[in-house]
């Protein structure tokens, strides 16, 4: 079994790769970057104004008990708030 030997390129060779090359490079990350571009403003601004929602309604069922406990503890965190504020305290620097 033969195995295969590569071999490490040398920065003069990277240098005279990309030198030879870049312009090339270039042209495929802009062409990468606006085809990212393209898909976004699909995605999330032409999808978007195409789809229209119609709106369903539904009734909500409110459970009584519930809401009698909420408004209860509305009224109690109201009563102690007013005590708080009609509350006169000492000025203790006088």
């Amino acid at each position: 079994m033969k195995t295969l030997k590569l071999k490490k390129p040398s920065l003069t060779q990277i240098y005279n790769f990309l030198k030879k090359y870049y312009l090339t490079i270039l042209g495929i990350i802009l062409a990468l970057l606006i085809c990212l571009n393209v898909l976004i403003y699909y995605q999330y601004v032409y999808s978007t104004m195409k789809a229209q929602l119609e709106p369903t309604i539904e009734k909500v069922a409110i459970d009584q008990e519930i809401l009698e406990k909420v408004l209860n503890n509305l009224d109690i965190r109201l009563k102690n708030l007013d005590r708080v504020r009609l509350t006169r305290y000492i000025d203790p620097f006088r």
